[in-house]
């Protein structure tokens, strides 16, 4: 009797290929009869089957591109406190502790990240929040100290990138890629990347934001390496203050910034 079941539903259940299409027996289920209008521009194969000849991705990974952290001068001065090993961890899906001191978790971690932070001052304001002697020497650097201490940090912020877009940041607490403190940030940036990179699971991609804000007018570029720790050590983040930069954003620094990303293996 179960044999007999079961050839009962297979020849219920079976369907008839025709000419015109796939008719399902004594269902009346068939094709729609604008078959070829409704799907010509979807699969262009000759077959009735969807997933032959289709050449469009139907996986989407997620991830984000623009992600700065507490190394960020504009970022930190706003009040994130949170580094590269956070920003790596909550993306995976883990939960972390936020800035406001929140218990924070994604409902679905991402695919990939990027963290961009700042290349101008890249790690100059964890040395600021610390109360770091070469820049609380400086009044302007132990103005800034003293009112984000006081809970003045978006004034700071404010003032900040005011004076970096005007050209009048303090330089003798700018941090330049000729100096230990950016290239210890990026450095980092560079490590952080290689121990969270899990092929096939997760991707942390190195990169960093190129902004210049001539006058306050900004052009945000973010960069994206292709390559690994190894090739990313060898080159420096790209800045917009001489000489390892420039905030000129006319064609020919455009043009200049493509050669130099090329030769340092960027995309």
């Amino acid at each position: 009797m179960k044999n007999i079941g079961l050839m009962t539903t297979l020849v219920v259940a079976m369907v008839t290929l025709t000419t015109t299409g796939v008719q399902a027996s004594g269902s009346g289920m068939s094709m729609p009869p604008n078959a070829q209008e409704v799907l010509s521009e979807r699969y262009t194969g000759k077959t009735y089957s969807p997933y032959a000849s289709r050449a469009f991705p139907v996986r989407p990974l997620w991830g984000d591109t623009h992600l700065h952290t507490v190394n960020s001068m504009d970022a930190g001065s706003f009040g994130n406190r949170l580094g590269r090993d956070e920003a790596y961890r909550f993306a995976r899906g883990e939960e972390v502790t936020a800035s406001t001191g929140q218990k924070v978790k994604l409902s679905r971690p991402l695919d990939w990240l990027a963290i961009t932070d700042h290349s101008d001052n890249m790690g100059w304001f964890p040395d600021l929040f610390a109360g770091k002697a070469n820049i609380l020497k400086n009044d302007t650097g132990r103005d800034w100290y003293d009112r984000i201490q006081a809970g003045e940090g978006v004034s700071v912020a404010l003032d900040v990138i005011k004076n970096f877009s005007q050209g009048t940041f303090p330089p003798e607490i700018y941090y330049s890629p000729d100096g230990k403190p950016f290239r210890t940030a990026w450095t980092d940036t560079i490590d952080a990347a290689e121990r969270y990179n899990n092929p096939g699971v997760f991707t942390a991609i190195i990169g960093f934001e190129w902004t210049t804000q001539v006058k306050g007018d900004n052009l945000h570029r973010v960069v994206l390496l292709r390559d690994d720790g190894d090739k990313a050590a060898q080159t420096m983040a790209y800045t917009t203050v001489p000489p390892f930069g420039s905030p000129d954003p006319t064609l020919a620094l455009y043009q200049r910034s493509l050669r130099w990303f090329e030769a340092s293996t960027c995309m």
